[in-house]
């Protein structure tokens, strides 16, 4: 049995939104990055149990996508200061932090829970798990619905536009072992 902690250096984490609705055009398709999380996992054979923290108020807007780009210069700082407060006050009011466990039996897959303070979700999520130099790196996306998770759905004004319920989640994160 191994314990391992995240490596944040080398780690990251990214919430894509889509648009949907009348005048979704109007309205942007977001990478959102968590600037800060924590975690850890133990290794036991083939199995792992793991845990990730990710503090709302470390949930930033790189910027908008256009299909898979990234323009990190669509949005103005003050645009991205709007949306993040929106996020952390409209989105997930009330919420400090989401909790992501995460058990396997084996290393290319996972059934993961993502808890916020009003709900929580479970899905299975496909893994792909490299070890190199005493370093694990586990990588995937999964989609995750807002709505299960007992978050408000986002619109524009007069619902011209809304964020679609499932937002994409891309994970690429590298554990170490615990010094």
């Amino acid at each position: 049995m191994s314990a391992l902690i995240v490596d944040r250096s080398s780690s990251k984490l990214l919430v894509h939104t889509r648009a949907s609705g009348m005048l979704a055009r109007l309205a942007h398709d977001l990478e959102i990055t968590a600037s800060v999380f924590s975690g850890r996992a133990t290794l036991e054979g083939e199995g792992f149990s793991a845990e990730l923290v990710v503090p709302v108020a470390a949930l930033q807007v790189v910027g908008t996508l256009h299909g898979e780009r990234v323009d990190t210069s669509a949005l103005s700082s003050s645009d991205r200061s709007d949306i993040e407060r929106k996020i952390r006050d409209e989105v997930f009011p009330g919420t400090k932090e989401v909790r992501v466990h995460a058990k396997g039996t084996s290393r290319d897959r996972a059934e993961v829970t993502v808890e916020v303070w009003r709900g929580r979700s479970s899905l299975p999520v496909s893994l792909r798990v490299t070890e190199e130099a005493g370093r694990t790196r586990v990588s995937g996306r999964t989609a995750l619905s807002m709505m299960r998770l007992g978050l408000r759905e986002v619109k524009g004004p007069l619902g011209a536009f809304r964020i679609r319920d499932e937002v994409e989640v891309l994970f690429d994160v590298t554990l170490r072992p615990e010094a």
